[in-house]
Protein backbone atom coordinates (compact mmCIF):
# COMPACT_ATOMS: atom_id res chain seq x y z
CA UNK A 1 0.00 0.00 0.00
CA UNK A 2 1.66 3.31 -0.55
CA UNK A 3 1.34 6.13 1.30
CA UNK A 4 -0.51 8.22 -0.99
CA UNK A 5 -2.99 5.33 -1.06
CA UNK A 6 -4.04 5.66 3.01
CA UNK A 7 -6.14 8.83 1.99
CA UNK A 8 -9.33 7.80 2.35
CA UNK A 9 -8.92 4.62 3.78
CA UNK A 10 -11.02 3.30 6.51
CA UNK A 11 -8.55 2.83 9.97
CA UNK A 12 -9.71 0.54 12.97
CA UNK A 13 -7.30 1.31 15.78
CA UNK A 14 -7.82 -0.73 19.32
CA UNK A 15 -6.28 0.99 22.31
CA UNK A 16 -6.13 4.65 20.23
CA UNK A 17 -7.23 7.20 22.75
CA UNK A 18 -3.08 6.98 23.68
CA UNK A 19 0.34 6.21 23.72
CA UNK A 20 1.44 3.59 20.48
CA UNK A 21 -2.21 3.97 19.06
CA UNK A 22 -3.01 7.81 19.56
CA UNK A 23 0.54 8.49 17.70
CA UNK A 24 -0.26 5.79 14.88
CA UNK A 25 -3.83 7.47 14.26
CA UNK A 26 -2.11 10.88 14.18
CA UNK A 27 0.24 9.79 11.64
CA UNK A 28 -2.81 8.44 9.62
CA UNK A 29 -4.65 11.17 10.03
CA UNK A 30 -2.07 13.43 8.39
CA UNK A 31 -2.23 10.79 5.47
CA UNK A 32 -6.27 11.64 5.14
CA UNK A 33 -7.61 8.69 7.00
CA UNK A 34 -11.10 7.97 7.85
CA UNK A 35 -10.21 6.87 11.79
CA UNK A 36 -12.73 4.86 14.33
CA UNK A 37 -10.96 5.21 17.51
CA UNK A 38 -11.56 2.13 19.81
CA UNK A 39 -10.39 2.19 23.44
CA UNK A 40 -12.61 1.22 27.27
CA UNK A 41 -12.94 5.06 28.70
CA UNK A 42 -15.24 6.81 26.74
CA UNK A 43 -13.72 10.09 27.96
CA UNK A 44 -10.47 9.72 26.98
CA UNK A 45 -11.85 8.14 23.43
CA UNK A 46 -13.48 11.95 23.09
CA UNK A 47 -10.06 13.62 24.63
CA UNK A 48 -8.22 11.75 21.56
CA UNK A 49 -10.90 12.41 19.04
CA UNK A 50 -10.97 16.33 19.80
CA UNK A 51 -7.08 16.44 19.23
CA UNK A 52 -7.37 14.70 16.01
CA UNK A 53 -10.08 16.45 14.76
CA UNK A 54 -7.67 19.73 14.79
CA UNK A 55 -5.53 17.84 12.22
CA UNK A 56 -8.16 15.42 10.11
CA UNK A 57 -9.35 15.31 7.23
CA UNK A 58 -12.40 13.87 8.09
CA UNK A 59 -14.21 13.55 11.28
CA UNK A 60 -12.95 11.00 13.97
CA UNK A 61 -15.61 8.49 14.98
CA UNK A 62 -14.89 6.92 18.44
CA UNK A 63 -16.05 3.76 20.27
CA UNK A 64 -16.06 1.96 23.60
CA UNK A 65 -15.38 -1.21 23.48
CA UNK A 66 -13.68 -4.02 25.94
CA UNK A 67 -11.84 -6.42 23.02
CA UNK A 68 -11.89 -9.02 25.65
CA UNK A 69 -15.56 -8.61 25.86
CA UNK A 70 -17.87 -10.77 23.16
CA UNK A 71 -20.31 -8.70 22.48
CA UNK A 72 -18.49 -5.28 23.03
CA UNK A 73 -16.63 -7.07 19.88
CA UNK A 74 -19.27 -7.75 18.07
CA UNK A 75 -20.93 -4.26 18.89
CA UNK A 76 -17.83 -2.68 16.98
CA UNK A 77 -18.44 -4.91 13.95
CA UNK A 78 -21.68 -3.25 13.29
CA UNK A 79 -20.27 -0.10 13.55
CA UNK A 80 -17.81 -0.38 11.01
CA UNK A 81 -20.01 -2.59 8.26
CA UNK A 82 -22.62 0.72 8.80
CA UNK A 83 -19.66 3.05 8.46
CA UNK A 84 -17.34 1.29 5.68
CA UNK A 85 -18.66 -1.95 4.89
CA UNK A 86 -15.13 -3.59 5.91
CA UNK A 87 -12.10 -2.00 7.53
CA UNK A 88 -9.06 -1.15 5.05
CA UNK A 89 -6.80 -0.70 8.28
CA UNK A 90 -6.96 -2.78 11.42
CA UNK A 91 -4.36 -1.81 14.00
CA UNK A 92 -4.46 -3.79 17.07
CA UNK A 93 -2.81 -1.50 19.95
CA UNK A 94 -4.97 -2.79 22.89
CA UNK A 95 -2.69 -4.28 25.43
CA UNK A 96 -1.92 -4.31 29.13
CA UNK A 97 1.80 -5.74 31.16
CA UNK A 98 2.27 -6.26 33.92
CA UNK A 99 5.26 -8.35 35.34
CA UNK A 100 6.48 -10.51 38.44
CA UNK A 101 8.62 -13.99 38.83
CA UNK A 102 6.67 -16.74 36.83
CA UNK A 103 6.13 -18.54 39.86
CA UNK A 104 4.77 -15.40 42.00
CA UNK A 105 1.62 -14.23 39.09
CA UNK A 106 -1.20 -15.01 40.17
CA UNK A 107 -3.41 -17.61 37.23
CA UNK A 108 -6.01 -14.51 37.36
CA UNK A 109 -3.29 -12.36 36.05
CA UNK A 110 -2.17 -15.02 33.14
CA UNK A 111 -5.59 -15.31 32.61
CA UNK A 112 -6.13 -10.83 32.27
CA UNK A 113 -3.13 -10.68 30.35
CA UNK A 114 -4.18 -13.53 27.89
CA UNK A 115 -7.44 -12.15 27.40
CA UNK A 116 -6.83 -8.84 26.34
CA UNK A 117 -3.61 -8.89 24.82
CA UNK A 118 -4.26 -12.41 22.92
CA UNK A 119 -8.10 -13.16 22.85
CA UNK A 120 -8.94 -9.87 22.20
CA UNK A 121 -6.82 -9.08 19.31
CA UNK A 122 -8.01 -12.60 18.16
CA UNK A 123 -11.93 -11.58 18.35
CA UNK A 124 -11.31 -8.06 16.75
CA UNK A 125 -9.66 -9.92 14.30
CA UNK A 126 -12.51 -12.47 13.64
CA UNK A 127 -15.11 -10.05 13.56
CA UNK A 128 -13.48 -8.11 10.69
CA UNK A 129 -11.38 -9.81 8.64
CA UNK A 130 -14.24 -11.68 6.70
CA UNK A 131 -16.32 -8.62 5.88
CA UNK A 132 -12.37 -7.63 4.72
CA UNK A 133 -12.03 -10.66 2.18
CA UNK A 134 -15.67 -9.95 1.15
CA UNK A 135 -14.86 -6.88 0.10
CA UNK A 136 -11.19 -8.03 -1.61
CA UNK A 137 -13.90 -10.23 -4.18
CA UNK A 138 -15.54 -6.87 -5.48
CA UNK A 139 -12.85 -4.54 -5.31
CA UNK A 140 -9.37 -6.42 -5.32
CA UNK A 141 -7.86 -3.16 -2.81
CA UNK A 142 -5.16 -4.14 -0.85
CA UNK A 143 -5.75 -3.74 2.69
CA UNK A 144 -3.89 -4.16 5.61
CA UNK A 145 -3.32 -5.12 9.61
CA UNK A 146 -0.75 -4.21 12.27
CA UNK A 147 -0.20 -6.09 15.14
CA UNK A 148 1.17 -4.47 17.82
CA UNK A 149 3.31 -7.06 20.17
CA UNK A 150 6.81 -5.98 22.27
CA UNK A 151 10.23 -6.52 21.99
CA UNK A 152 9.45 -8.76 25.17
CA UNK A 153 8.07 -12.03 22.53
CA UNK A 154 10.95 -12.07 20.95
CA UNK A 155 14.05 -11.45 23.59
CA UNK A 156 13.53 -12.85 27.43
CA UNK A 157 13.25 -10.18 30.55
CA UNK A 158 13.54 -11.64 33.70
CA UNK A 159 9.81 -10.89 35.27
CA UNK A 160 8.17 -11.15 31.76
CA UNK A 161 7.51 -14.49 31.60
CA UNK A 162 3.61 -13.89 31.66
CA UNK A 163 3.53 -10.63 29.03
CA UNK A 164 6.06 -12.17 26.96
CA UNK A 165 3.81 -15.40 26.84
CA UNK A 166 0.96 -13.36 25.39
CA UNK A 167 3.43 -10.97 22.70
CA UNK A 168 5.19 -14.36 21.83
CA UNK A 169 1.80 -15.67 20.75
CA UNK A 170 0.60 -12.35 18.76
CA UNK A 171 3.80 -12.13 16.88
CA UNK A 172 3.56 -16.28 16.09
CA UNK A 173 -0.50 -15.80 15.13
CA UNK A 174 0.91 -12.54 13.40
CA UNK A 175 3.08 -14.88 11.07
CA UNK A 176 0.67 -17.51 10.45
CA UNK A 177 -1.88 -14.51 9.42
CA UNK A 178 -0.05 -12.82 6.83
CA UNK A 179 0.39 -16.43 4.89
CA UNK A 180 -3.38 -17.21 5.06
CA UNK A 181 -4.47 -13.24 3.68
CA UNK A 182 -1.47 -13.04 1.40
CA UNK A 183 -3.61 -14.10 -1.70
CA UNK A 184 -6.59 -11.80 -0.76
CA UNK A 185 -4.11 -8.90 -1.25
CA UNK A 186 -4.17 -8.30 2.94
CA UNK A 187 -0.96 -7.17 4.58
CA UNK A 188 -0.31 -8.61 8.38
CA UNK A 189 2.68 -6.95 10.29
CA UNK A 190 3.59 -7.33 13.82
CA UNK A 191 5.65 -4.71 15.24
CA UNK A 192 7.54 -5.24 18.26
CA UNK A 193 8.69 -1.85 20.23
CA UNK A 194 11.19 -1.86 23.13
CA UNK A 195 10.08 0.09 25.88
CA UNK A 196 8.03 2.80 25.16
CA UNK A 197 7.73 6.14 27.16
CA UNK A 198 3.68 5.32 27.51
CA UNK A 199 1.43 5.90 29.95
CA UNK A 200 1.19 2.08 30.56
CA UNK A 201 4.59 2.82 32.70
CA UNK A 202 3.33 4.25 35.37
CA UNK A 203 0.31 2.02 35.85
CA UNK A 204 2.30 -1.62 35.51
CA UNK A 205 0.67 -3.85 38.23
CA UNK A 206 3.62 -5.48 40.35
CA UNK A 207 3.97 -9.06 41.90
CA UNK A 208 5.56 -10.74 44.43
CA UNK A 209 9.07 -9.98 45.04
CA UNK A 210 8.67 -7.31 42.36
CA UNK A 211 6.08 -5.54 44.40
CA UNK A 212 8.22 -3.22 45.78
CA UNK A 213 8.68 0.78 46.09
CA UNK A 214 13.07 0.30 44.15
CA UNK A 215 11.63 -2.26 42.00
CA UNK A 216 8.98 -0.37 40.33
CA UNK A 217 11.64 2.99 40.14
CA UNK A 218 13.66 0.75 38.18
CA UNK A 219 10.82 -0.92 35.79
CA UNK A 220 9.67 2.81 35.08
CA UNK A 221 13.32 4.00 34.49
CA UNK A 222 13.33 0.99 32.08
CA UNK A 223 10.79 2.24 30.17
CA UNK A 224 12.25 5.96 30.54
CA UNK A 225 15.75 5.63 29.49
CA UNK A 226 15.64 4.05 26.02
CA UNK A 227 14.12 7.44 24.36
CA UNK A 228 11.65 5.15 22.25
CA UNK A 229 8.65 7.13 22.04
CA UNK A 230 5.14 6.61 20.43
CA UNK A 231 5.67 8.75 17.91
CA UNK A 232 8.86 7.46 17.12
CA UNK A 233 7.17 3.89 17.02
CA UNK A 234 4.30 5.10 14.75
CA UNK A 235 6.56 6.36 12.29
CA UNK A 236 8.28 3.00 12.03
CA UNK A 237 4.97 1.67 11.79
CA UNK A 238 3.98 3.81 8.89
CA UNK A 239 6.88 2.60 7.25
CA UNK A 240 6.65 -1.29 7.77
CA UNK A 241 2.38 -0.68 6.24
CA UNK A 242 3.82 1.21 3.34
CA UNK A 243 6.42 -1.86 2.92
CA UNK A 244 4.19 -4.34 4.08
CA UNK A 245 7.41 -5.69 6.29
CA UNK A 246 6.01 -8.60 8.03
CA UNK A 247 7.52 -8.42 11.41
CA UNK A 248 9.80 -5.05 12.85
CA UNK A 249 11.69 -4.63 15.88
CA UNK A 250 11.88 -0.82 16.95
CA UNK A 251 15.05 0.53 19.44
CA UNK A 252 18.04 0.35 18.94
CA UNK A 253 19.08 -1.95 21.57
CA UNK A 254 16.34 -4.24 20.98
CA UNK A 255 16.74 -4.46 17.84
CA UNK A 256 20.37 -5.50 18.23
CA UNK A 257 19.72 -7.70 21.19
CA UNK A 258 17.46 -9.58 18.47
CA UNK A 259 19.78 -9.44 15.66
CA UNK A 260 22.45 -11.20 18.45
CA UNK A 261 19.93 -13.57 19.68
CA UNK A 262 19.39 -15.39 16.22
CA UNK A 263 23.29 -15.76 16.21
CA UNK A 264 23.54 -16.63 19.79
CA UNK A 265 20.84 -16.80 21.93
CA UNK A 266 23.02 -18.46 24.98
CA UNK A 267 25.36 -15.16 24.82
CA UNK A 268 22.30 -13.20 24.81
CA UNK A 269 20.55 -14.56 27.83
CA UNK A 270 23.85 -14.54 29.74
CA UNK A 271 24.24 -10.34 28.58
CA UNK A 272 20.73 -10.14 30.32
CA UNK A 273 20.82 -11.94 33.12
CA UNK A 274 24.19 -10.13 34.33
CA UNK A 275 22.83 -7.27 33.27
CA UNK A 276 19.32 -7.15 34.82
CA UNK A 277 18.91 -7.47 38.37
CA UNK A 278 17.56 -10.41 40.09
CA UNK A 279 14.03 -10.62 42.10
CA UNK A 280 14.80 -13.69 43.58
Amino acid sequence: MKLKDIDGKFVVITGGSSGIGFSIAQRLAEQGARILLVARNEKKLRDAAAKLNNIAEHNVKIISVDVSQPTDVERLKYTVQKEAGCADIIINSAGIVSAGLLDEVPMAEWDRLHNINVRGLVQVLQALIPDMKKAHQNDQKDRHIINIASAAGIISFPGMSAYSATKAAVIALTDCLRIELAPLKIGVTSVCPGFVQTPISDTIQLFGKMEHPKTRKRVEAMFHSGGLTPEMVANKTLEALVKNKGNIVVGREVRIASVLKRISAPFVTKIIARSLPSYN
